[in-house]
């Protein structure tokens, strides 16, 4: 029996990159999965699914340092011996008005949202067993909302880095992109101004993404189900992009 393949999941600990994991280890996967902060959530998250630390492990980094991008695909061979493919998923949010937006903060978005995929991916490409990677974009890489400048012009580069790097690294590597819609986490739980209502009023599907719908994807793209499939943006979004011509 060959051994179970092995995932490296950035933004792991919360959110849509926790629902990764989950569904991940679910299906017999060993992880790798990161952190920035969250280190409560990923014990807890480490307990309820892999309390002996077999199959599913955390590592801290902060994905704007150049640096740990390598690093991260380094542990994940040596801890598990390969790696199968990679799921991009930590991201930062940044809703500063247009008008307060530094420099320095539009950047720190776009090197945690799109140079740490780039570096990510070009050393994980450069792993002989990796077969597949998925970047988490967003359909704000096509619609715009209300103070979100710095994050809308990272997700639209990390869809066309999607392509890129798909071309440059077929037939061996198989890269694509998911592209969520409103999804509910706790992040959006926690928030009272998120608009849940509205949008859950404007989508066809009639409720709110929730991230087990992100992970069946991601699944589908890190599989041999989807092996004729490259350098995709796949909305997945209830239909909302829809109402948002």
């Amino acid at each position: 029996m060959s051994a179970a393949p092995v995932v490296l999941v950035t933004g792991g600990s919360s959110g849509i990159g926790a629902g990764i994991v989950r569904r991940l280890h679910q299906d017999g996967h060993r992880v790798l999965a990161v952190r920035h902060r969250g280190a409560d959530r990923a014990r807890a998250l480490t307990q309820a699914l892999d309390p002996t630390g077999q199959r599913l492990a955390f590592a801290a980094a902060d994905l704007a340092d150049a640096a740990a991008p390598g690093t991260l695909v380094q542990e994940a061979v040596q801890r598990f011996g390969r790696l199968d493919g990679v799921v991009h998923c930590a991201a930062t949010i940044d809703t500063t008005p247009l008008e307060d937006l530094d420099a320095g903060t539009f950047d720190r978005v776009l090197r945690t949202n799109v140079t740490a995929a780039f570096l990510l991916l070009r050393a994980a490409c450069a792993v002989p067993t990796l077969s597949s990677a998925v970047v988490i974009s967003s359909i704000a890489a096509t619609y715009t909302g209300p103070d979100s400048a710095a994050y809308e012009a990272s997700k639209a580069a990390l869809s066309m880095l999607t392509r890129s790097l798909a071309a440059h690294y077929a037939p061996r590597v198989r890269i694509n992109a998911i592209a969520p819609g409103a999804v509910e986490t706790e992040r959006s739980i926690a928030s009272a101004e998120f608009p849940r209502a509205m949008l859950q009023d404007r989508i066809p599907l009639g409720r709110l993404g929730e991230p087990a719908d992100i992970a069946a994807a991601a699944l589908f793209l890190l599989s041999a189900d989807s092996g004729y499939i490259t350098g995709q943006v796949v909305t997945v979004d209830g239909g909302l992009s829809l109402k948002l011509t």
